[in-house]
């Protein structure tokens, strides 16, 4: 019987793959073993060919199944969620699509690996209050938060997932918003912050990309990384204080520049005018500069008065975000419900579709493109903070029926538990041969 040259080392092997789908949790052999029944005889030693096969089934992501190929499992199934691709990388963590397999929900995986947060306790006091406080909201115009946890080293938060685009990349891409749309979206950011404020808690990082356009063009506010309940203590570093700035530059309250703990709600609201200002216009009110020079004009200076950048903006619309953006705090709306009142008063006129649900197509088109994106190396699996283990040649095997492959399948179960008795069953079976 003439021998199949083993591949290179580095490639990946039927029984490596096989192995590695097994031992991340994504599908048990009985699964594993159906999805892989009518697999093609000419395509059943390509391991590449099995996880193309897996993906067009969906049983794998295009994530998933590259990850794998790779010899890399941990991190793919995190507790009861299934990561199925990556959505974004902020500043402190990565957000990946996710399925909970206990309800097949669809969710926004957010989550702190060890790598970033071990020997820095203040990125994971951060993060911890992060999933404190995003439990204590619930409002059609905030991210939802259904769970937060701790699992194989990993710190995360199970959100909403949202498709659609930030308002700071809906301006970049089609250009600043029309007064009702944008008096309606931010209408909706207030009524969030006001329910936000009622629970003591505020934002503090309020800005265009923390606001996701929905495709039935709702505004949904993001990130509670940086928000404060009102006379909260806690170490400086963490919640800010005296010597510690705490927010974006191109949005933050005067206030906020000099005392990150020492504010109320209306520091969101100076956001909510900023963030007005570039809806309309397509720039901050103080565009240009260091973050030392933005913050000095957000005290010192006044912004170019929206009407010489977007001239047919309304007289009034334009004074109300004059008022929004008030030095002194107390020269602004009194509070959140106010203020949307008076923006849905000029969004008189604008025609509202229901709230965004999973079952809408869009939706689905969403979930799709992002399992079906061809994975970025940029992107590791969540815990994995070693080299992805190489799974090239365990067997050197010959001319291998089908069978043989599905046999070789469960004795990876064997590989995965280092059971003696069983790897003896391997001995066995090759000897069979």
């Amino acid at each position: 019987m003439s021998k199949v040259p083993s591949p290179p080392t580095g490639l990946p092997t039927v029984e490596g793959f096989l192995k590695t789908v097994l031992k991340s949790g994504l599908l048990d052999r009985r699964q594993l073993q159906e999805a892989l029944s009518d697999v093609p005889k000419e395509k059943r030693n390509d391991p590449h060919a099995l996880a193309d096969h897996l993906v067009r089934k969906g049983k794998l992501s295009r994530f998933q199944a590259s990850k794998l190929l790779r010899g890399s499992g941990k991190g793919l199934l995190l507790g009861h969620y299934q990561v199925l691709a990556p959505i974004g990388r902020g500043g402190m963590s990565t957000v990946y699509l996710a399925r909970d397999e206990r309800s097949g929900e669809l969710v926004a995986l957010k989550v702190l690996t060890p790598s970033r947060w071990r020997n820095r306790e203040r990125l994971l006091a951060r993060f911890q209050r992060e999933m404190e406080l995003s439990r204590r909201v619930a409002h059609p115009h905030l991210a939802w938060t259904y769970e937060s946890g701790f699992c194989l080293g990993i710190y995360f938060i199970a959100m909403e997932y949202i498709p659609g685009k930030n308002l700071s990349r809906t301006v970049a891409e089609n250009g600043p918003l029309k007064v009702p749309r944008a008096a309606r979206l931010m209408a909706e950011v207030a009524s969030a912050l006001e329910h936000a404020h009622n629970q003591g808690l505020i934002h503090r990082d309020l800005k265009p990309s923390n606001i996701m356009i929905t495709p039935n063009d709702h505004a949904k506010v993001l990130d509670l990384g940086l928000a404060l309940m009102e006379g909260e203590e806690a170490e400086q570093d963490v919640i800010g204080g005296q010597g510690y700035i705490v927010g974006t530059m191109d949005y933050i309250a005067p206030e906020q520049t000099t005392d990150a703990t020492g504010v109320d709600g209306r520091a969101d609201l100076y956001s909510l005018g900023c963030t007005l200002y570039f809806a309309l216009s397509g720039q901050p009110p103080f565009p240009n500069g260091s973050s030392r020079d933005k913050m000095r004009r957000h005290r010192q200076e006044e912004p170019r008065p929206l009407r010489e950048l977007v001239p047919d903006v309304p007289l009034g619309f334009a004074r109300l975000i004059e008022r929004l953006m008030a030095k002194d705090p107390n020269q602004r709306p009194p509070s959140a419900v106010a203020v949307e009142e008076e923006l849905r008063a000029w969004a008189i006129g604008e025609a509202v579709l229901p709230l965004d649900r999973q079952e809408d197509r869009e939706y689905v088109e969403a979930v799709s493109t992002l399992q079906n994106r061809e994975p970025s190396a940029e992107y590791s699996l969540p815990g994995l903070s070693a080299p992805e283990v190489d799974l090239s040649t365990e067997v050197d095997r010959g001319d291998t029926d089908w069978s043989m492959q599905m046999k070789l399948l469960w004795l990876a179960v064997a590989l995965v538990l280092g059971g003696t008795t069983l790897l003896m069953v391997l001995v066995w079976l090759f000897a069979a041969r």
